[in-house]
Order: C-alpha cells, then structure tokens, then sequence
C-alpha cells in the first residue's frame, strides 16, 4: 500500500504523540479515582449508614440502619444492602485511608500537583538548554517508570513518593511535550494539535480503564503499558529544527530537516546557512526589557487591571478549571457516567472548532477564550441556582455542570497556544514552565478548596464566578491575537527594535564625545568618530545601518 507524500505524515505522528502525551498527564485527572469514596457503605455487620467524609468509620452510630424500613421484606433488606456497599472504583483511599490520617490536609493530589511543580521548575530550563527531545524522553521514562512504582510496592509512602514523581513526567508531557509538537507540526495545523489531540480524548480513555479495571492497581499497570506508547514515536523522530536553528546547530538542523523530509516522502532542499545564523538568540533578560514581549509575558502569567500585578491568567484558569472537575464525581448518580460525558462533550467542543478554525479567519484564539469563559460563567451561575434551590438531582443539574467543565477546560486551549505564538524560541520552555507553575497553584488551591464540598458547596462556584469574571476582562484588555504566528521569527523584530536602539544611543554618544574632543584632536578624532559608527552598525546589523544612515 503507497501511503501519499507530504507534510501531513509528520503531522500525524506528532498529533499521535501529543495525544499519548496528554493521555498520561490525565493522571491529573486520574487522582478523580484514586480519590473516590462511595456515598454510603455498610460494615461487617451490615449496617448501613451515609459517609460523612472520606473516612470508612466516620458516621454516627446512632443513626438507625438506612436500610431498615418498616414492614420490609428480608429481600428488600438484602438487596438494600448490595445496593449500599457497591463500590464503583476500588481506590487508593479506600484501601490506605489516608484522609483519615495526619495527612488529611495533604491528599493525594495535592501531593501529585506538587510534583508537577517541582519538575516545571527544572525541566523548562532544561529543555531550552539541552533540546527538547532528550528531557521530553527523560521525563516521560521517570513518570512511566514511577506510576508502576506507586502501584506495585504495597506501602503509603512509596504510593506518595512515586505519586510525586510521576509528576515529573506529567510536567515533561505538558511543557516540552506541547513546545516539542507546536515546533514540529505545521502552521496551519497547530490549532488542531490542541483540538484533534486533546485532553478530553485522554479522559475519557483514562475514565474507560478505570471502567474496565475497577481497581487502582491494574489500573495504574494499564496506563503505564498505554504511555510507553510514546517511546517508539518520539525515536523516530528528529529533534526540533526551530530550536537547533536558534541555537545556530546548522549541521543538525539540516539533518533533522533531511531526516523529516523523509517520513514525509518529499525532497529535501537544504536551508540557507546564512539565514539559520541571522536568528538573534534571546535571552530572558532580553525578552523582559522588550515592552511588547514582557507585556505578553506578563498577560500570561498574571491577570491585571493597570499595572501587570494582580491575578495569574494560567493560576486563574487551573484553579476553576479543577475546582469544576475534582469537586465533579458526584455530577450524576454513577461515577463513571458523569466522567464519560464530561469528556465526551469536551472532545466534541473541541473538534467543533478544530474543524472550524481554518474556515472562518475571525476565529482566534481571543474569540474561542471570550467565547468559552462566557459560557462557562453562565453555566456558574446556573450552578449557584440549582444548589440553592436544590436541584442537584435534576438532569439539567448534569447538563450545567458538564457545560462547565467542557467550556472552562476549553480556555485552557488559548493558554497553551498563546505560550507557543507569543515567546521567542529560547525561552519557550522555560515560560512555558513559569506558565504551568501558575496553572499548579491553581490546581494546588483547587485541591484545598474540597472541604467546602460537604461545608459549603456553593462556595466553590462562588469562587469560580468571582475570578473568572476578573479573568475575562483582563484578558479581552490585554491579550494579543497570535494566530498564524511564525514560531522562529517570534521576537526577532522587538529583539532587533531594541539593538537598533541601542545601537543608535551609542553612536550619538560617540558622536558627542568626537565633538569635544574635536578642538583639540582634529582630523584624527573625526576617523575614530568614523571607525566608531561603522563598528555599531556591524554590531546591530542592517536595520541599525539604515537608521545611523
């Protein structure tokens, strides 16, 4: 069978990639799981009673016997009971019952966020140093290798300390994963990398092991097995051209380029070594003194009103888009069919745009971020309503509550977009790093906002209302459109602006300096004046020259 020549091969690989990526950074989501306790559950003795927590033996044991009623049948009795003590998933907190420990303000996610964490602070730096390739290997193999870890050694600290480290891989999936697939996959398809492969595909295939295991052990084995999927992809592949072409690799640029061609059935033609070497390296100081650059910069990381200072754009995103879905197991009766929907409405939104992005030019990434927070904001308050009303039962509860969801974790899609079409090639990563660090915060408060689950729940949607609100008006303010952004000349202009200036700034001091010299030096002063102009305009390059000119 002749598979048909061009770009949409790598395309492909990449999609496949990134979605096997995403599928295991759904541990995120995974902790849903491992987290999960019944409603009810009925002891040795088969007493039935409603949990008041997370704890096995936290009831009343004063209450009667739910399952006693009057004038009930033995057989009522019995299938009552069988009715009280299913349990839909076998998880880790029923097993270690570590919310009813010391550790009850440091769950399982919390711990798990924590890690993700810790590796964006380390592999983003990595990343735009080394190569994105190796960390995004190196990362992937600790987390895969962690997540058997923390089911095969029967102990709650090994199950904390892998947890933790499973986070690494995460955090590798999530940041060199995405500048990795934003940098390799063409232009025009980057939109659908975020769309095609999305994260509500990996729920739902997370959600569906989950289904078939019932349990949290066979279940971790199974998600590892799925992961290491990744390895053989990621070998074929080449490091990012974009990034050894800002670091000037000219030879392994080529090679990368030779070795794409390639799987792409098409002829190679080598790129210019002279145009490799015109990209201007950029640091982050660099980026921070660039006013446009360090405004983009800022737009992602914070939410602010007049000066950059104020709410994290990325912190804002991931504290309501957890808070939605760690406090969502009870969205309808059976766990897994509040899950199922969640994702599959996600991944239907999702591909919605997918499709239509390329069709309408008006389609941004403001547009899909102002249209999605909107929605997610009346769908907040339609929450508020059902709860103070107590209609949480109702079926349109369930549809609000998943229209939530799938629109808030839809805004996420600009975030990762705007990281890859705002900030220069060097320091990618390294933003994209400080980025999800906002986006843990936010997951870490989400995670310690769930006591309000049986004190106050309106709270949380209260919080959610409140901050997205704020959210949305920085964003509509401040947020640059970036579609059809090139990633390789992102910053070059500013970079270039500020040398001219710079340069521009030197050559009048040279100028002024010659002058006073000029009285008691004569013709010699005027050469050095001359020799000091055309040493600037080497210096800054062609736009400096027309400029001193």
């Amino acid at each position: 069978m002749n598979i048909p020549p061009g770009q949409w091969r790598l395309d492909v690989m990449i999609m496949a990639l990134y979605q096997m990526a995403l599928f295991f950074s759904a541990q995120l989501v995974f902790v849903i799981f491992l987290e999960y306790m019944p409603k009810t559950y009925c002891n040795t003795e088969r007493h039935c009673y409603k949990l008041e927590s997370k704890c096995l033996e936290d009831y009343d044991r004063n209450k009667p016997n739910i399952c006693l009623v009057p004038n009930g049948s033995k057989s009522q009795f019995d299938e009552c009971v069988e009715d009280n003590k299913y349990l839909y998933f076998k998880s880790a907190q029923y097993d270690y019952q570590q919310d009813c420990t010391s550790l009850t303000h440091y769950s399982a996610s919390t711990n798990m966020y924590l890690g993700v964490l810790f590796a964006n602070l380390v592999l983003g730096i990595l990343a735009d140093k080394l190569g994105r390739r190796p960390i995004y290997f190196a990362s992937i193999a600790i987390g895969v290798v962690s997540l058997v870890l923390s089911a095969a050694i029967p102990s709650l600290t090994a199950f904390y300390i892998f947890r933790f480290t499973t986070g690494v891989g995460v955090a590798g999936a999530q940041i060199v994963g995405w500048s990795y697939g934003s940098e390799m996959i063409s232009a025009k398809r980057r939109f659908q990398l975020r769309t095609f492969s999305n994260w509500a595909n990996a729920r739902i295939l997370v959600v569906f092991v989950a289904f078939i295991t019932r349990e949290w052990h066979t279940a971790s084995y199974l998600c590892a097995a799925i992961s290491a999927l990744i390895f053989p992809i990621l070998w074929k592949l080449p490091e990012s051209p974009v990034f050894l072409e800002q670091k000037h690799k000219v030879e392994e640029a080529n090679e990368a380029r030779e070795q794409i061609a390639d799987l792409c059935g098409l002829k190679y033609e080598q790129k210019e070594a002279a145009t490799i070497n015109n990209l201007k390296k950029i640091t982050f100081m660099d980026m921070w003194r660039n006013k446009r650059l360090r405004k983009n910069f800022l737009v992602l990381c914070f939410m602010s009103v007049s000066v950059y200072i104020d709410l994290e754009l990325w912190f804002y995103v991931g504290m309501t888009t957890y808070i939605t879905d760690l406090n969502g197991a009870d969205m309808s009766k059976n766990l897994y069919v509040g899950q199922f929907l969640s994702g599959l409405l996600l991944t239907i939104s999702k591909i919605i745009f997918g499709f239509a992005e390329p069709r309408f030019e008006w389609l941004g990434r403001r547009t899909v971020f102002l249209f999605s927070q909107g929605v997610a904001i009346l769908a907040y308050i339609l929450i508020l309503i059902a709860l103070f009303t107590d209609s949480k039962e109702t079926t349109w509860y369930l549809i609000v509550y998943l229209c939530a969801y799938s629109f808030q974790a839809l805004s996420t899609e600009t975030c990762y977009l705007s990281v890859a079409e705002l900030i220069p090639t060097d320091v990618r990563v390294t933003v994209a790093a400080i980025t999800n660090i906002c986006l843990r915060l936010g997951t870490i408060v989400a995670s310690l906002t769930k006591p309000l689950k049986f004190s106050f729940e309106p709270g949380l949607f209260l919080i959610n209302l409140v901050v997205c609100s704020v959210g949305i008006t920085v964003v509509y303010l401040y947020l640059e459109e970036s579609r059809n952004a090139n990633l390789q000349d992102v910053g070059q202009d500013e970079v270039s602006d500020s040398s001219d200036s710079q340069a521009m700034l030197a050559d009048e001091n040279s100028k002024v300096s010659s002058g006073d010299t000029a009285a008691t030096e004569g013709e010699n002063t005027e050469a050095e004046a001359t020799t000091g102009t055309s040493e600037a305009e080497v210096e800054s390059g062609e736009g400096t020259k027309s400029k001193v000119a």
